[in-house]
C-alpha cells in the first residue's frame, strides 16, 4: 500500500512533488534536527521515491538551503518586501513601520519559523553552512534592499543607510531570539509597539519635513522680511515684539528630549519647533 502511494504521488506534477518533499522534510528536520534526519526519513515522510528527492536535490545541504529560500517566499516576501517600498508613497515612518510589523507578525506564532531559526542556531557550529545559507539567502538580500531604500530616503539624512538597516534589522531580530526563540518575554518583556515606534524615532529623527503650507509656519518656508538700517548703519532691532526665548535659549538635556519628542510627533525639526514656540502659534 505504501509502495502504491509512492508511486501515485510521483506521477504527480514537479511542483506538487517538491512540495511534499519540502513538507516532508521540515517535518523530519524540526523533529530530528539536521544531523539526525537522513535522506531515507525525508523519503518516507514525503511519499516519493528517493530518486524523485535526488532529482530535485542534490543532497541534504541543498535541501535544507530549498526549505530556506521557501520560507522566504512563503513567509517574508509574500507578506512585505522591501524592493517594493522603493515605490510606495507616504511617509518613511509609515512605509518603515508597516515592514517591522510585517517582519514580527511573520515570525512570532508561527512555530515552523521560529523552529527552523532555533535549528539553525543550535546546529550552526556543527554545520556552519546552515547558518551562511540562512544569511546568505535572508539577512543579505533582505539588507541589501533595506539599504537601498532608506538611501533613497534623503530625507531621513541618515549619516550611513546601511548602519541605519542594521539597527533596523538587528532590533527586530534580537526582540524575536529574546521573545520567543529563547523564551524569554517574562524575564526581558518588553511591549511591541512600544519597541517598534522607539525604533521608528530614532531613525527619523533627524528627517526633513518636505510638505509644509507656506502660510503655516512662519519661517519655514517663507523667508524672514529683510531689516530696516538706522542713519548710522546699523540694523533695526526687529524682534521687540517677541517674546525673549526666541533670541537665546538654553536647554537641559531633559528639554532637549522632550523638544526631540514634540518635533517627531509633529514632523518637524527642532529648531522649527523652538520657531514656533517663540512665536506663540501654538503645535496641535
Amino acid at each position: 500500500m505504501r509502495k502504491t502511494q509512492t508511486n501515485n504521488l510521483d506521477r504527480k506534477p514537479s511542483e506538487e512533488k517538491v512540495d511534499a518533499i519540502l513538507a516532508g522534510a521540515m517535518r523530519e528536520f524540526l523533529t530530528h534536527g539536521y544531523a539526525a534526519t537522513t535522506m531515507d526519513q525525508v523519503t518516507a515522510a514525503a511519499g516519493v521515491s528517493k530518486t524523485t528527492v535526488y532529482n530535485h536535490f542534490q543532497d541534504k545541504e541543498g535541501l535544507f538551503t530549498a526549505l530556506i529560500q521557501q520560507l522566504i517566499l512563503s513567509k517574508y516576501y509574500a507578506a512585505f518586501n522591501p524592493q517594493k517600498a522603493q515605490s510606495m508613497q507616504g511617509e518613511a515612518s509609515t512605509i518603515l513601520r508597516h515592514l517591522a510589523f510585517c517582519m514580527l507578525d511573520n515570525s512570532i506564532g508561527d512555530k515552523q519559523v521560529l523552529g527552523l531559526i532555533r535549528l539553525i542556531i543550535g546546529e550552526s557550529g556543527r554545520f556552519p553552512e546552515l547558518a551562511q545559507a540562512f544569511v546568505l539567502n535572508l539577512e543579505k538580500s533582505f539588507l541589501e534592499d533595506l539599504c537601498q531604500f532608506l538611501a533613497s530616503r534623503t530625507e531621513l539624512n541618515l549619516p550611513d543607510p546601511e548602519v541605519a538597516a542594521r539597527v533596523f534589522m538587528g532590533t527586530l531580530v534580537h526582540f524575536i531570539l529574546i521573545e520567543e526563540v529563547l523564551h524569554g518575554k517574562d524575564i526581558l518583556p518588553m511591549e511591541r509597539d512600544r519597541l517598534i515606534d522607539n525604533l521608528i524615532y530614532f531613525l527619523t529623527i533627524n528627517q526633513t519635513i518636505k510638505y509644509v503650507s507656506a502660510d503655516q509656519y512662519s519661517g519655514t518656508k517663507q523667508k524672514s522680511p529683510r531689516r530696516n538700517r538706522k542713519d548710522s548703519g546699523k540694523f533695526e532691532r526687529d524682534y521687540d515684539a517677541e517674546p525673549k526665548r526666541l533670541r537665546s535659549m538654553r536647554l537641559t538635556d531633559t528639554a532637549w528630549e522632550n523638544l526631540a519628542a514634540i518635533a517627531a510627533k509633529n514632523q518637524l525639526t527642532r529648531s522649527e519647533v523652538i520657531e514656533i514656540i517663540a512665536r506663540n502659534q501654538g503645535l496641535t
